[in-house]
């Protein structure tokens, strides 16, 4: 066997190796720990979120039916109002949407 040199030459290496890799996988352990509880607090977040939307949307809906019938009573109250608010909004879109 060819000797290179590295054998039996720092006795007291392998004891340091071993405590740094006790603390590194100490400090992954922590890290571990720590993104799950990241993980754990977003995911709660999140549907609590969800949840608030999911009402709101429900609370809209339910005010959009009063909504639509003020406006339908509106047109048939006044048909000639109702054409030229709709030719006005049309000519303002068309100027944004064909602008150069």
């Amino acid at each position: 066997m060819q000797n290179t040199g590295l054998e039996g030459s720092a006795p007291g290496t392998t004891g340091t190796a071993q405590d740094a890799a006790a603390q590194v996988t100490a400090k992954l352990s922590q890290l571990t720990d720590s993104a799950q509880d990241t993980i754990e607090r977003l995911s709660h977040t999140a549907a609590e979120t969800a949840s608030r939307l999911g009402e709101r949307t429900h609370e809209f809906w339910e005010a959009q039916g009063p909504a639509l019938d003020k406006a339908r009573s509106y047109m048939r109250e006044h048909p000639v109002a109702t054409i030229a608010i709709a030719i006005g909004i049309g000519l303002v879109l068309s100027k944004l949407l064909t602008r150069r």
